[in-house]
Parts: C-alpha cells; structure tokens; sequence
C-alpha cells in the first residue's frame, strides 16, 4: 500500500470526522443516527446488486427511480424496468424515512 492508497481510505470516513456524539445524548439521538446510516447501507447494497451488461459495462439509472419505485409511484419512472437492473429486490430493501409501497408488483 502506498501514501495515496492510506489517503483515500480514511478520507472515505471524513465525513464522520467532525460527527461528535453530544454529551447526554439521549438513545433516540443514537437511534436516529444509526438509522440514517441504515440509509447508506441500502443504497451501498442496491449497487452491489446492479446487473451488468453482457459487454460487462453497467446500465445507468436514477437513484430516483428506484426511490419512485419503493414508494409505488410508478407514473413518475424514467425507467418502467427499474427492478430488472438488479439482482436484488428493490422492495426488500429498507430505506428508513420513506413510505414503502402496500401495492407490490406481480412478477412477470
């Protein structure tokens, strides 16, 4: 490993740098910060799922879509076949703070 690779592997943690725990914080202030940490986690696990393409490139997408998707509004999809990118299930994902759909997709 050299100086550039140490470099970029904390600076992926910067953003936590200046993140400091308040003294008497209470554990709904925990809950609700690991919770929104529980948001990177889904979206980190969706793009691990995103099927390549036979030429072994990757589809784009907007992470909105996927969003829109979640949460059934399916009139506003840019991409009608957003589910079919992943190997993953959309649905099963939880995206804390947003309003999963009650209306599931039949399987085609």
């Amino acid at each position: 490993m050299n100086f550039s690779d140490d470099f970029n592997d904390w600076r992926t943690y910067e953003p936590l740098f200046d993140l400091e725990i308040p003294d008497g914080s209470t554990a709904e202030y925990i809950s609700d910060l690991v919770e929104s940490f529980e948001k990177y986690k889904s979206a980190a696990m969706l793009y691990a799922s995103l099927k390549p393409k036979e030429d072994g490139t990757y589809p784009s997408f907007n992470f909105i879509d996927v969003i829109d998707y979640y949460t059934g509004k399916d009139k506003h999809l840019i991409n009608k076949n957003i589910q079919d990118l992943f190997t993953i299930n959309i649905l099963d994902l939880n995206f804390p703070g947003i309003k999963k759909r009650t209306n599931i997709p039949k399987k085609k």
